[in-house]
């Protein structure tokens, strides 16, 4: 799936891609490419500059995390959260957005992107 990312963000984990969800033949809940609908699907994580060079911090950050809850199931949905990680380490969620459709999901991880990018235009890419 293709996705706008502004500077400053690190994909730290990706598999979502633009597919459908294929039930499996003979099985009620189970999809045939579960692989694509798991809990870790993808997550995006703000960078930190320290001394000049961008790291992936490990508190104080945000991060955006993708996953489809139940795991492998036809009945799921795509789960969205925005997370605030704070000094100790400890996540807080700020948003979450489910849906079925991966492009209601895509819209919403740039949005919530630009807003943490305190809403400055994309490159144009």
């Amino acid at each position: 799936m293709r996705l706008k990312i502004p500077a400053g963000y690190a994909i730290t984990y990706n598999k979502f891609h633009d597919v459908d969800p294929i039930p499996e033949e003979g099985d009620e809940d189970f999809l045939s490419n579960w692989f694509y609908f798991t809990e870790d699907i993808l997550q995006i994580s703000k960078l930190a500059n320290v001394n000049g060079w961008h790291v992936i911090p490990e508190n104080n950050t945000y991060l955006i995390d993708l996953g489809w809850y139940p795991d492998g199931s036809q009945n799921g949905e795509y789960r969205l959260e925005q997370i605030q990680v704070d000094e100790e380490g400890c996540g807080d969620r700020l948003k979450i957005k489910r849906s079925k459709d991966r492009f209601e999901i895509r819209d919403t991880i740039e949005l919530w992107l630009r807003e943490l990018n305190n809403n400055q235009p994309d490159d144009g890419f």
